[in-house]
């Protein structure tokens, strides 16, 4: 939030936005399911901002489904996933970049200059490896979609910061420039999210 505000406008203010994803069933067999995206604003207290009233839903992402085991454990039905994935994400969230330069929002009988930031997204390990596009396993060399520590050193609570090597969308677009994706448990494929100027450096 800070390293954002600093890069703002003098009078700027962050709509920080806020993006659930949770995919989940409909019925009790576990047939049916959806992936709903819930959207609401940092800004807002967080008492009042988990109440039910305080999102709204920004849509739903498209389920792939197999035909069978095989086809479900092929590269290309993983792959047709990943990017049908960040295809739909970017419907739902790309009308954010028409406000690069900031709107005016109307609030307690005052208008604020806002510029809107998204500040995070909140989901399971599936999800955050499926926004961050890294390996959706464990078992990698780099687990974490936070950082490179790799997976033999996750426990080491000895660990300086400088040993910590944050997954950035700076970074990570590096990687993926200089085919050393796989290297580091990325996938070698634009993030959508490095479109955006105002967002959090966990994608």
């Amino acid at each position: 939030w800070e390293r954002v505000q600093k890069s703002l406008p003098n009078g700027a203010n962050i709509l920080s936005v806020i993006l659930y994803s949770d995919a989940t069933t409909r019925d009790h067999l576990g047939k049916t399911s959806e992936h709903p995206i819930y959207l609401t604003l940092g800004n807002i207290v967080s008492w009042r901002r988990n109440r039910p009233d305080a999102k709204i839903l920004l849509g739903y992402l498209p389920i792939l489904k197999a035909k069978d085991i095989s086809q479900k454990r092929s590269k290309s039905f993983r792959l047709a996933k990943r990017v049908l994935y960040q295809y739909a994400l970017n419907i739902l969230t790309r009308s954010l970049l028409d406000y690069n330069g900031g709107f005016d929002l109307q609030t307690d009988n005052d208008i604020k200059w806002c510029f809107p930031f998204i500040s995070v997204m909140l989901g399971d390990l599936p999800e955050n490896a499926a926004v961050t596009l890294t390996f959706n396993s464990v078992n990698c060399h780099h687990p974490c979609h936070k950082c490179l520590v790799e997976r033999e050193k996750l426990n080491n609570v000895e660990l300086t910061n400088d040993q910590i090597i944050l997954r950035t969308p700076e970074n990570m677009r590096c990687l993926v420039e200089q085919n050393s994706a796989q290297q580091y448990s990325l996938h070698d494929m634009k993030n959508i999210f490095w479109n955006y100027p105002y967002v959090s450096r966990d994608f």
